[in-house]
């Protein structure tokens, strides 16, 4: 039995959709389709319902994914007590983060990780918060560090640590010359902000309707991608913004930007976040006992 096929077929069942799980194994659509078409081919019986209402498992397929779900568990609890059986720690660890702690937090962390498993290679993939947590649901990163609490019922997730989201400007720009700023003058500016999915955008949306306000009452004059494209859009005098202390300090001291002390932080946390299926897998363990101990 090819692991491979199985892991294709537990993907279209619970995604509903060749392409999605195409894309969740890095894979095109016609490579899912012929998995799974060996797949029934190999047992003799169909393994999907593609009806009008979408991808279904038959009787039959349904039988086939529970036991190749618990055929993949078994698999993967034989490769950590296989490595368990080594003198040291080894195998390869994964790390989703979003922007700001993979950029600021998550390298010290791997650093100290690595002094203690230096046969563990480690990867930080780094996307925004909602693509970090979509492709840990995937399996495709064994955590991920990010800044916002996941609502999936698969997932378990711990504050990591605080932040503040503080306000930037252009230098030079007058509400950092008014001793008297508040956060009721801001909707005069335009402001940068991150793109949907961001954690930062979302803390960001959280405040303002504590305030009763939308992001959308604010003048956007810009949307981006990341935190560095942020601070460099602001340097370019087109707009303020909220972005994290973390990424805010360094630009500020390198005279980049400037930030505006009378205006309060948002505050918000990150969160380090597994699957529940795998949290004691070894490698998982021992990186969040480096953390929480």
């Amino acid at each position: 039995m090819n692991l491979n096929k199985l892991d294709a077929f537990i993907l279209v069942v619970e995604k509903g959709s060749f392409s999605e799980a195409a894309a969740a194994l890095n894979s095109s659509q016609p490579s899912i389709s012929l998995k799974i078409k060996s797949l029934e081919d190999e047992l003799g019986l169909p393994l999907l319902d593609r009806g009008m209402t979408g991808i279904q498992p038959t009787a039959a397929g349904t039988l086939v994914y529970q036991a190749a779900k618990e055929l993949r568990r078994r698999w993967q609890k034989l490769e950590d007590d296989l490595h368990g059986l080594q003198d040291t720690l080894t195998g390869n660890l994964t790390i989703g983060a979003s922007t700001i702690p993979g950029t600021y937090l998550v390298p010290g962390l791997v650093k100290a990780f690595r002094d203690h498993f230096p046969n563990v290679e480690v990867s930080i993939d780094i996307n925004d918060s909602e693509d970090s947590l979509k492709k840990l649901l995937d399996q495709q990163v064994d955590i991920a560090i990010v800044g916002m609490k996941p609502a999936s019922p698969k997932l378990n997730s711990r504050q990591l640590t605080n932040d503040s989201l503080v306000l930037v400007t252009p230098n030079h720009h007058p509400l950092v010359h008014t001793a008297e700023a508040d956060f009721s003058q801001l909707h005069q500016y335009e402001f940068v902000v991150r793109e949907s999915g961001s954690g930062t955008r979302k803390r960001m949306e959280e405040f303002l309707a504590g305030h009763g306000l939308e992001i959308t009452d604010l003048k956007i004059g810009l949307s981006i991608g990341s935190t560095e494209g942020v601070i460099a859009a602001v340097e370019a005098g087109l707009g303020i913004s909220f972005i994290s202390k973390l990424a805010a300090l360094p630009a500020v001291k390198a005279g980049r930007v400037q930030m505006v002390e009378n205006i309060d932080p948002i505050q918000r946390s990150f969160y380090f976040t597994t699957l529940k299926e795998a949290e004691n897998r070894p490698l998982i363990k021992e990186f969040a006992n480096l953390l929480f101990k």
